[in-house]
Order: structure tokens, then sequence, then C-alpha cells
């Protein structure tokens, strides 16, 4: 786990009302909401209200309190009511279903979605890339190169490992995710999600991470609370139960991507490990 990078750039987030800027449709609509009533004090309420077709005029409030929820049936109005185009419009169904999803499928779906509208790529390693399971510090290492302008400095690179690494190995790191083409100096294009080829068999991924179980014991001591997460169940399961937690594992594991995408103060790298 590397120490908070030192010179940092932040990518430019949309603006405020930006629907692509946001992974929750409430946060959206209450800023939406501001920037038109700041042009056109008419703009209430209940005027969205009725748009939507509610009963109750403090129905919109409801829903910015979190005391409603959007269904489906709501985005059309409320895409008319707030003057959405089309992408703005399906982005705000993903956000609803994102929300509304009930089962591990439609929240898969739902994700998938998000992704695609949000414009962010995956990426398959392929066997030719397999490599870059081979060390723990490669996949932190392209993500700490996503928020900090590398100067060159290795050794100062290496230190901000935790554990720390060698400056030879910083090196070779960085060369190794140049020829894997997962690093780009100088560029600040986004880069893509990298996923596992599933029909690829491999002894690197279980190589990395057994490598991530090996650092997890002394983060446990070496941080506070402040700095971490540990938490474990002891639960029962059938076999068909188990399947289910997986699914429910992997819909967290793309909540935590969406998390992470839409952070705009994003300044270290965490590794997360489920097992």
């Amino acid at each position: 786990m590397p120490r908070p990078a030192v010179s940092l750039y932040t990518a430019g987030v949309a603006h405020a009302s930006h629907i692509q800027s946001y992974s929750e449709y409430r946060k959206f609509l209450e800023d939406r909401y501001r920037a038109l009533k700041a042009k056109d004090r008419r703009f209430s309420h209940r005027h969205i209200s009725q748009k939507a077709g509610a009963q109750s005029s403090g129905w919109f409030a409801d829903v910015l309190a979190g005391r409603q929820k959007l269904k489906t049936r709501h985005v059309e109005p409320l895409a008319a009511a707030f003057m959405l185009d089309a992408h703005e419009r399906e982005f705000l169904r993903v956000l609803v279903d994102l929300e509304d999803a009930e089962t591990p499928h439609q929240r898969h779906a739902a994700y998938e979605k998000w992704f695609e509208l949000k414009g962010v790529r995956q990426k398959k390693i392929s066997r030719a890339g397999l490599k870059y399971f081979d060390r723990w510090y490669y996949p932190v290492l392209r993500e700490l190169l996503s928020l900090e302008t590398f100067r060159g400095d290795y050794a100062a690179l290496a230190a901000q490992f935790h554990p720390p690494i060698r400056p030879g190995e910083a090196r070779q790191a960085v060369e190794l995710l140049k020829r894997l083409g997962l690093f780009q100096p100088d560029s600040h294009v986004a880069q893509p999600v990298l996923v596992k080829d599933a029909s690829i068999k491999s002894a690197n991924w279980k190589r990395l991470q057994k490598a991530f179980m090996a650092l997890a014991p002394s983060a446990l001591d070496r941080f506070g609370k402040d700095e971490r997460d540990f938490s474990a169940l002891t639960l029962t399961f059938s076999p068909e139960g188990l399947k289910k937690a997986g699914e429910e594992i992997s819909a967290l594991r793309k909540r935590l991507l969406i998390l992470s995408e839409r952070d705009p103060k994003k300044d270290r790298v965490y590794q997360c490990l489920f097992q």
C-alpha cells in the first residue's frame, strides 16, 4: 500500500450538474434543480411532482430526502422536466436501475451499462500480459501512476509503497508496464479497467492473490482504523448459497469501481482482497 503521492494532478471533473459525474441520482437531481431554479424561480418541487404524475406536491422533496425511490416509469417525465438530452436520460435510467435492482444479475447489468455510458473502457489481460500478475506491486504501481506525474525518480517512487520496494524494482516495473501498453508517460487519457481473461488458467493469478494475502497481516498492525478496513464473517451456506454470495461480492466489486471512478479527491492506492 503506497504512501500518499506527493505530486498529484486531478483529472478534469465534469460540471456539477453534468449527470456523468454522478453515481447516485438524488444528488444529481438536487444539483440540477438548484441550477434550473436559479434561472427560473417558477421551477418548483410542486411542478416536478406534477410532471412525474405524483399525487403529493411533496413527492419530489421526499425523493431527495430518501423517503421515496424513483422507478423506471419516472425517468421519462423527469427527463422532460429537467430538460435532459437523450444520453442524460439514459444515464438517469441507469442510476435508477442501480438503486432499484433486486438481484445480482440486475445489479450486474446496471453496473455494466453505467460503465458503458460513462465511457470507462475495459481491457482483458491476455496470456501475453500475464507477467502483470507476477508481483503485487505491478497493479499498485499502475494505479499510482494514474494519480501522479512520474518525473523519473525511481527512488522516490519506490519509497511510496508500503512495504517499500527497491528503486531497481520500481524501474523494472515501470518498464514492464510500458511494454504491456499499461503505462504511457505524460498521458492523461483515462486508463481502461483491467479484467482477467477467464478462459486463461494461470498460476500467475494465484501467486498474486497469495502475495496480497501475505501483505494483510502487517497492514493490520501497521495502519490505524482510519487508514484500513478489516472485517470478517463466519457463515453457513449450501453450495447454491455460496454461489449467490459470490454474485453479491462480484456486484460489490463493481460498486467499488464506480466509487473509485467518481472520487475527485483520490490520492492513494488501496488493495482489496475478497476471499
